[in-house]
């Protein structure tokens, strides 16, 4: 006869194992910058390269009696974008796995296909800030207050206003910079309610608004490629939005999903203001230099 207590031991046979109907799935980034540039070109349905001519100010005289008025002619440069940016992301999953799993692991990876293809995206728009001409900062430091009224300057006098689809673009860290500063967080400034203290948020700085992104490129560790940027100084060619296949292959029994994009994508040059200039800048947006 046995006797004693029963214990988690001696029931360990009748005591299962549970897996919840459940994942923990990997974080992901918002995604802010493929929105907020400039996508008004489109895909033609045929055709890699794109050109869009320039066309500059007209130089005015003043007209002298007698004298015919100077005709003006200019050779015109252009921009261009190249649809050659071709990504996809995918999966196979056996009919086995399918039957047998705990997860829906097609619909989770699904998922996980769309994210793929809009981090890729973002990522690729950051590459570009690295090669604007005008610059502000350091990768030694936070962002200052001077930094942005110098970046808030140099696009003032290249005739762009902030209210009009212009962003600041910064990292984690530049962002926690900002919201150290004095300008952001006395009631001075910001009134009795400062969202930098009581919410995190900046808010809008100079007449636009302030959008922290992970996917800021990293010169090095530690540094950050933010910026300031009107809408017009990145264009966006989608040639095909993100397109999920799938096709079922007998012989592996198992199905197959594919996520892709085609786009192309470039920094966007034009004239300054003076009339008969035909020297394409990029006087539409400032790189950031800071830390990540």
């Amino acid at each position: 006869m046995a006797t004693g207590n029963m214990t988690v031991t001696t029931a360990a046979n009748h005591i299962g194992e549970v897996w919840p109907q459940d994942v923990i799935r990997a974080e992901e980034f918002s995604l802010e910058i493929a929105p907020r540039v400039y996508r008004k070109w489109k895909f033609a349905g045929h055709g890699d390269v794109y050109h869009i001519p320039r066309v500059p100010n007209i130089e005015t005289e003043t007209k002298s009696a007698s004298n015919d008025v100077t005709m003006r002619n200019y050779t015109d440069t252009e921009q261009q974008i190249t649809i050659n940016i071709h990504q996809a992301a995918g999966y196979e999953i056996e009919d086995i796995t399918a039957l047998l799993s705990n997860t829906d692991l097609s619909m989770e990876m699904k998922k996980k296909i769309g994210y793929g293809l809009g981090r890729a995206l973002d990522v690729q728009l950051a590459t570009y800030p690295q090669n604007f001409s005008q610059i502000q900062g350091a990768y030694t430091r936070e962002l200052t207050y001077d930094d942005l009224i110098a970046a808030w300057t140099q696009l003032a006098n290249a005739g762009v206003k902030l209210q009009s689809g212009c962003t600041w673009f910064v990292s984690p860290g530049a962002y926690a910079g900002l919201m150290k500063q004095e300008i952001f967080i006395n009631a001075m400034y910001q009134g009795q309610n400062p969202r930098a203290v009581q919410q995190a948020q900046i808010g809008s700085i100079l007449g636009a608004p302030v959008i922290m992104t992970n996917l800021t490129r990293a010169a090095s560790a530690g540094q950050s490629d933010s910026w300031l940027q009107d809408q017009r100084a990145i264009g966006l060619i989608m040639a095909q939005e993100p397109k999920v296949v799938t096709e079922y292959i007998a012989k592996a029994l198992a199905n197959v999903v594919v996520g892709s994009q085609v786009y192309g994508a470039a920094e966007v040059d034009r004239y300054a203001e003076t009339p008969g200039n035909i020297t394409a800048t990029d006087t539409w947006a400032v790189l950031l230099k800071t830390v990540a």
